[in-house]
């Protein structure tokens, strides 16, 4: 088998579910496994809470003829509107679900985002 056959299979194979692909053609036979187990020490732990975009659109810190001053390192009160999504002509609230302390600002004004892309992380109190 060739190296062009061989990662196209391979490519194929990280599109689907399979773990595993026994390959025979005459007398010729390749196995290929793919390893996508994480290992068990592998975990990661974060008291973080993130802020999830609620729509695609364009986020914004403040509606439009408003300021919003947040920067990292600022306190923060459940249901406080942190920023908004621009869809066309609405907007979408953007909340904190906790109290506590705004760790993370992972967005800049007027970017695009996706529906539950983490926008920022409050660390609760």
């Amino acid at each position: 088998m060739d190296v062009k056959t061989l990662t196209k299979m391979t490519k194929w194979m990280e599109t689907t579910d399979l773990e595993e692909i026994t390959w025979k053609s005459g007398d010729d036979k390749i196995s290929l496994r793919l390893n996508n187990t994480p290992e068990h020490n592998a975990g990661i732990a974060s008291s973080l809470e993130p802020v999830l975009s609620p729509s695609i659109g364009i986020f914004r810190f403040a509606r439009p003829g408003k300021t919003n001053h947040l920067k990292e390192g600022s306190t923060v009160k459940t249901g406080q509107e942190l920023g908004v999504i621009e869809v066309g002509r609405d907007f979408k609230s953007v909340t904190a679900a906790c109290n506590g302390l705004l760790k993370i600002i992972s967005i800049e004004d007027g970017k695009p985002v996706e529906y539950g892309q983490p926008l920022l992380f409050i660390e609760p109190k």
